[in-house]
């Protein structure tokens, strides 16, 4: 499945931009490791002022930053800021809560760098918008401050997928359920033996009060179209700064597809304009 996705994700219409910089990283940081890649377009700005952390889906157990890389690259162009995606322990291997620990692992090391909270906007798409989601709240329980904002990408709320579940029935009652059931098998390896209900595997019942403005997109006709949704009306309740952005009848992470798509390109500069009014750098500056 990994090998699978990193030939899928780097054919020439979804492969990063030819002028992309890309420098590995491989650092002792505290109690662990920080793994990831510094993905840059020609004007993107130092990296000690406006960063974009950005966390891969792939349901917690495939999905890299190589994989990735053609929307990392067109995010630092985009923003005009470099990219720092992450490359976190994945199931099976390493279940919860590995890649959860590295996350908050590679935000300490960004903050420990000289930026500063204000200027990092995490990123992630599904499992790893679930994972971007849940930073501000591990963050905050950490004694560090929370991000300027998290953009995610139809990201995964409840790994469970009881939620997509629920939503898939009330608006589809015909449509299969196996589908749902496939996404819970695959991310399994990754929460195995945590209580559905523990506020680290679903987001909604962590402690939303604490986080920064938040961007959702998401496809209108998708699985994780309800748990986008709920999450936005939730953090919402509780007086946070959620927007919801569906776009009509799209794949799952659309944004991939930027080259081809006029939905894609419009949804990644929708990300810059948030990243830009969140952060106190702006683009270019």
């Amino acid at each position: 499945m990994r090998l699978m996705l990193e030939r899928y994700m780097t054919r020439p219409n979804l492969r990063a931009d030819p002028a992309t910089r890309v420098e590995q990283v491989r650092v002792r940081f505290r109690d662990g490791q920080v793994r990831g890649e510094w993905v840059e377009r020609p004007g993107s700005g130092p990296r000690d002022a406006a960063v974009l952390l950005y966390v891969h889906g792939g349901g917690f157990v495939v999905g890299s930053p190589r994989s990735h890389r053609g929307l990392t690259s067109e995010l630092s162009a985009r923003t005009k800021r470099p990219v720092f995606s992450l490359d976190y322990r994945r199931a099976p291997e390493y279940p919860y809560p590995a890649a959860v620990d590295d996350v908050l692992r590679a935000y300490a090391w960004l903050l420990d760098s000289g930026v500063s909270a204000e200027d990092i906007v995490v990123c992630g798409d599904s499992a790893g918008g679930h994972l971007a989601l849940g930073l501000p709240p591990r963050a905050d329980r950490a004694g560090l401050p929370v991000p300027a904002g998290v953009v995610a990408l139809s990201p995964v709320v409840d790994p469970t997928m009881s939620m997509s579940k629920r939503w898939l029935t009330s608006k589809h009652p015909k449509a299969p359920v196996h589908f749902t059931d496939a996404g819970r098998a695959l991310m399994e390896p990754h929460w195995r033996g945590v209580a559905p209900s523990d506020p680290e595997l679903l987001l909604t019942n962590d402690d939303l009060t604490v986080m920064p403005p938040v961007l959702v997109q998401a496809s209108d006709a998708e699985l994780l179209t309800g748990d986008a949704e709920h999450y936005v009306e939730k953090l919402n309740a509780v007086g946070g700064n959620g927007r919801l952005s569906l776009y009509h009848r799209k794949i799952h992470v659309f944004q991939i597809a930027h080259r081809v798509s006029r939905a894609a390109s419009d949804a990644l500069d929708e990300i810059a304009r948030f990243v830009d009014e969140v952060s106190t750098h702006h683009a270019g500056s």
